[in-house]
């Protein structure tokens, strides 16, 4: 391009400084695979409330993940707002008969539905998915750092 010619693009609209950049899909599902590991040791072996806590945390990021290994190309904050609307929905899901209801025709439905409603469950969520954006975003700048050498 030209510096006399424009941008193609959607009219009225400036061009994205940076395209949506595509996740390694391996490295997302390995990255999943042992969250979902780490968790299940954590809730199962680590006492409370810190195994609690942990496994709050790790499955507020498990969420974030899963969500991009399915949509790669969804930016950071995008996935995280998702993400955490995800965890909220079903933490309050909690407090009515639904899940109870879900838990007793699928009891390993718990893995991922909870059991019991804990508000400080809804800060945990943020904070974990917080925590997974942030790390999204850094290992994106740094990769693209990266790139920009080669």
């Amino acid at each position: 391009m030209t510096s006399g010619e424009t941008p193609v693009g959607r009219p009225g609209r400036a061009p994205s400084p940076r395209p949506a950049r595509r996740r390694s899909r391996p490295r997302v599902l390995a990255t999943l695979a042992a969250l979902v590991v780490l968790g299940l040791v954590v809730t199962t072996q680590v006492p409370d409330p810190v195994g609690d806590v942990v496994g709050d945390l790790m499955y507020a990021v498990a969420v974030y993940v899963a969500l991009v290994l399915v949509a790669p190309r969804l930016r950071p904050w995008v996935a995280g707002a998702v993400a955490f609307t995800w965890c909220w929905l079903v933490e309050i899901l909690q407090a009515t008969p639904v899940v109870a209801a879900v838990l007793d025709v699928v009891p390993a439905a718990a893995w991922v539905l909870g059991s019991t409603f804990n508000a400080r469950d809804l800060v945990l969520y943020l904070l974990g998915v917080l925590l997974a954006v942030g790390l999204d975003v850094l290992l994106g700048v740094r990769a693209s750092q990266v790139s920009e050498r080669a």
